[in-house]
């Protein structure tokens, strides 16, 4: 049965080209191999951020006189909401993190070069819509703390000169946050962003398998290479399941918990800061003007985008000192900017 099960899709799939890919298929091994993991846990969290996405939206009501109360219905009620909810929580910020530490590795390790720019600049686009994700998902709850913190991140666009007033009002659906905001929110969240992910994911998981992994110029002379099915990817399973055991501690120990419902005509909370991945742009607009902070950050931003084209010496595999300083500047920048927050707030 179970070869004729094989043989069946086998005939209408051609397995058998899937399995000879993957017993051809093979990973660089060199002292930063280890880098390489980060890229599958990420693949690994997103996936587990849809699963337990779709398990909250059947119970979520985006609407603002009900959007709190389904929230407490899942983690109050609903037999393991709690669990779902906060695993979705603290499997967001783990996400962030670890997509972060994937693009600093990528790029200290010269990853971006010549043929890989696209697969770059699609990780690039990857990272900002795991941002959105986080921005649009932290005003659903409908609680005091991200409805302000909201209403501080779609009026800070309004600054930017051409576009900005009108990005703030596509995300605001009227004249101030509200029920059409919520809605709004709720269908990004939910809908275009999903869409938009799965289209640059596999885009990027398929180029990263057409060009395989990179080798860092500094190992490019090391030809040592493991099968990826099964040594790579037992290894990889095992960088899942640690990844997993880290985040089921973290709910067990501190889950996630609901602020208390917002009321839009009291004043906003003294100290209110957005989340920690966000810190770094709520005290660059804190210390510097805004239109001067807006523009650094989007001229940065920019660069970071097309770093591939512009280092034109590491598309020819030499050392690019200017650009491994610029990536170590914006990485400090970055931290310490983060702890400033902390530390003023």
């Amino acid at each position: 049965m179970k070869q004729r099960l094989v043989g069946f899709f086998d005939e209408r799939m051609d397995l058998s080209a899937l399995r000879r890919w993957a017993k051809e298929k093979s990973v660089p091994q060199h002292k930063h191999s280890f880098w390489y993991y980060f890229g599958g846990l990420a693949l690994f969290l997103i996936t587990l951020q849809i699963i337990t996405g779709i398990l909250l939206a059947l119970y979520y009501s985006p609407n603002p006189a009900y959007a709190h109360e389904s929230v407490k219905y899942v983690m109050e009620t609903v037999k393991y909401g709690w669990l779902i909810r906060s695993i979705h929580f603290w499997g967001a910020n783990f996400l962030v993190a670890v997509v972060f530490i994937h693009m600093f590795s990528t790029y200290f390790m010269k990853a971006y070069r010549k043929p890989r720019e696209v697969m770059w600049i699609l990780g690039v686009l990857i990272l900002g819509l795991v941002l959105a994700f986080t921005f649009t998902g932290y005003l659903l709850p409908w609680t005091t703390l991200s409805y302000f913190a909201t209403k501080v991140g779609v009026n800070t666009p309004s600054i930017m000169p051409i576009l900005g007033r009108f990005i703030t009002r596509i995300m605001e659906g009227g004249r101030d946050v509200g029920a059409a905001t919520l809605t709004r929110m709720f269908t990004l969240h939910t809908v275009i962003l999903p869409l938009l992910a799965v289209l640059l994911i596999t885009l990027h998981v398929l180029l990263s398998q057409v060009f395989g992994s990179s080798v860092p110029l500094s190992q490019a002379n090391k030809r040592e290479a493991i099968k990826f099915f099964p040594n790579f990817l037992m290894r990889d399973a095992a960088v899942w399941a640690g990844g997993l055991a880290i985040l089921l501690a973290m709910v067990t120990m501190f889950p996630a918990g609901l602020g208390p419902k917002v009321n839009p005509v009291m004043p906003a909370p003294v100290g209110i800061k957005p989340e920690w991945y966000f810190l770094f742009v709520f005290e660059t607009l804190r210390r510097f003007p805004e239109t001067i902070a807006i523009g650094t950050i989007t001229l940065a931003v920019l660069v970071w985008l097309i770093v591939p084209f512009l280092d034109r010496r590491a598309s020819r595999n030499q050392k690019s000192t200017f650009f491994t300083l610029f990536g170590a500047a914006v990485l400090v920048y970055m931290i310490s900017m983060t702890i400033l927050a902390y530390l003023t707030t």
